[in-house]
C-alpha cells in the first residue's frame, strides 16, 4: 500500500510539474509566437525578439551607435526638432526597414508601434471599452499606479472616471486658480531673489527641478487641502519610487519577484505611500469636518457607492480604490503639467520673438502685476497657440 501510495504521489508530483512547465512554456514562448504570427498575417513586421529578453538587447545596440542610421541631424543651431530620432533610434531604425506600423518586444511585453497619423488618430477617438490598457501596466506598474483609472479597464474604468471625471470639469478647476497663482507667485519670488543676491545680476537657477517642484505642490494642496503637509511628504516619496522603478528594465519575466535592493526599496516605499495615505484618510473620518472640498474627499465619497457596482475586480477593496487614485492624480496632475511647461520654456527660450509676443500679450490683458482670474487666460490667444503647440 505505502509503495502504491507513493508511485501514485509521485505521478501526480509529476504531472503537477508538467503541467506548470507547459504553461510556463505557453507565456514565455508558444503565446507571444501566436501573436507575432498573427500580426505577420496581417502584414505587420518588425525585429525577430531573443528569449526573455526580447528586442532590448537591439535597442542598447542601436542606442549606442546613434544617431540612427538615414536622420539627418539639423545644423540649426537652435533646438534640433529631430529630437526624438536622439532619444528612440531603434524606432527611426525599424521604421525605415518595416515602415510606420511595426511589433517588436521589451522582455515578455509586446508593443506595436504605430507612426501613421491617421490610425493614431482613430484609435484616439474610439470610445469602445474592448480595447482597453495593457497588462503590463497593472503588472510591471504596479507599486505605482496600481488599478486607477490609469490601468484599469471595462466597466472598472468606467465607473472610476465616473467618479472622478465630473471633478475635474472647467468649472471646478477654477476654484483652484488661486491656489496655482500663488504657488506660481512664490516660485517666481525665489528665482527673482536669486537674481538680485547674484554678483552681476547673473545666476544658474534649477528651472527643472523649480517646476516639477511647482506642479507637485499645487497637485498636493488640490488633493490634500487640508491635510497638504502630510501630502506633500507622501508625493515625494511617490516621486522617489518612480526614479527607482525607472532602474529597472519593464517586461522581464519574473524581475518583479527576485529579492533585488531596487525591489525591496520599491516594496518599502509603495507600503509606506499606502499606510500614510490611509492614515490622512483615518484623521479625516474621526475628525468628522465638514467637506473639504479637495480630491481626497472626492475619492472618499466615489468610494462609498462602489459595493453597489457590478463588473468589479475580485481582489477590490475600498482601501486600495482610495490608495490607487490618489496615486493616479498626483501623477495625472504632477508629470504631465511639469513637463509641458518646462518644453514650452525650452522652445520660448529658442525663439525669443515668440517669447516677446507672448510677453507682450500677457502684459496686456493682466497688466503689470495683474490679478489673474479663471476668465482672463480665454484672452491669452498667442498663449494658448504656443501650449498647443508645445503638446
Amino acid at each position: 500500500m505505502a509503495a502504491v501510495a507513493a508511485e501514485i504521489f509521485l505521478a501526480v508530483a509529476l504531472g503537477g510539474l508538467l503541467v506548470a512547465a507547459v504553461r510556463v512554456l505557453d507565456a514565455l514562448v508558444l503565446r507571444p509566437r501566436r501573436m507575432r504570427l498573427y500580426l505577420q498575417r496581417q502584414g505587420i513586421g518588425g525585429p525577430a525578439p531573443s528569449f526573455l529578453l526580447g528586442n532590448i538587447p537591439e535597442m542598447k545596440r542601436i542606442g549606442l551607435s546613434k544617431p540612427a542610421a538615414g536622420v539627418a541631424m539639423s545644423t540649426d543651431t537652435r533646438f534640433s526638432h529631430s529630437w526624438p530620432y536622439l532619444l528612440f533610434p531603434h524606432l527611426e531604425q525599424w521604421r525605415n526597414e518595416f515602415g510606420s506600423i511595426f511589433m517588436y518586444s521589451m522582455g515578455n511585453v509586446h508593443l506595436l508601434s504605430i507612426i501613421d497619423a491617421d490610425m493614431v488618430k482613430e484609435l484616439g477617438l474610439c470610445t469602445s471599452l474592448i480595447l482597453g490598457k495593457p497588462s503590463y501596466l497593472t503588472k510591471d506598474l504596479a507599486p505605482l499606479l496600481g488599478e486607477g483609472i490609469i490601468t484599469s479597464s471595462g466597466t472598472f474604468w468606467a465607473h472610476q472616471r465616473k467618479i472622478i471625471a465630473p471633478e475635474l470639469y472647467l468649472d471646478k478647476v477654477k476654484g483652484m486658480v488661486n491656489l496655482m497663482v500663488d504657488s506660481t507667485n512664490l516660485m517666481l519670488s525665489s528665482w527673482e531673489s536669486k537674481i538680485n543676491e547674484a554678483e552681476g545680476g547673473s545666476v544658474e537657477i534649477d528651472v527643472d527641478g523649480d517646476v516639477r517642484n511647482l506642479s507637485a505642490g499645487i497637485i498636493s494642496r488640490a488633493c490634500f487641502r487640508s491635510s497638504y503637509s502630510q501630502g506633500k511628504e507622501i508625493f515625494l516619496n511617490l516621486r522617489q519610487l518612480q526614479k527607482v522603478m525607472s532602474k529597472r528594465s519593464i517586461g522581464i519575466p519574473g524581475l518583479r519577484y527576485l529579492p533585488t535592493k531596487e525591489n525591496r526599496e520599491m516594496q518599502k516605499l509603495e507600503k509606506d505611500i499606502q499606510s500614510k495615505i490611509l492614515e490622512v484618510v483615518r484623521q479625516r473620518k474621526e475628525a468628522k469636518e465638514e467637506r473639504a472640498g479637495d480630491l481626497l474627499q472626492m475619492i472618499l465619497e466615489g468610494a462609498e457607492g462602489f459595493g453597489e457596482n457590478e463588473g468589479l475586480p475580485s481582489h477590490f477593496s475600498l482601501d486600495r480604490f482610495i490608495v490607487d487614485n490618489c496615486k493616479n492624480l498626483y501623477f495625472a496632475g504632477h508629470e504631465t503639467t511639469a513637463v509641458t511647461a518646462l518644453w514650452s520654456l525650452v522652445l520660448l527660450a529658442e525663439y525669443p520673438e515668440w517669447q516677446d509676443r507672448a510677453r507682450d500679450e500677457v502684459l496686456a490683458v493682466l497688466g503689470n502685476g495683474g490679478i489673474i482670474d479663471s476668465d482672463k487666460p480665454r484672452s491669452l490667444k498667442i498663449l494658448t497657440m504656443i501650449i498647443q503647440e508645445t503638446l
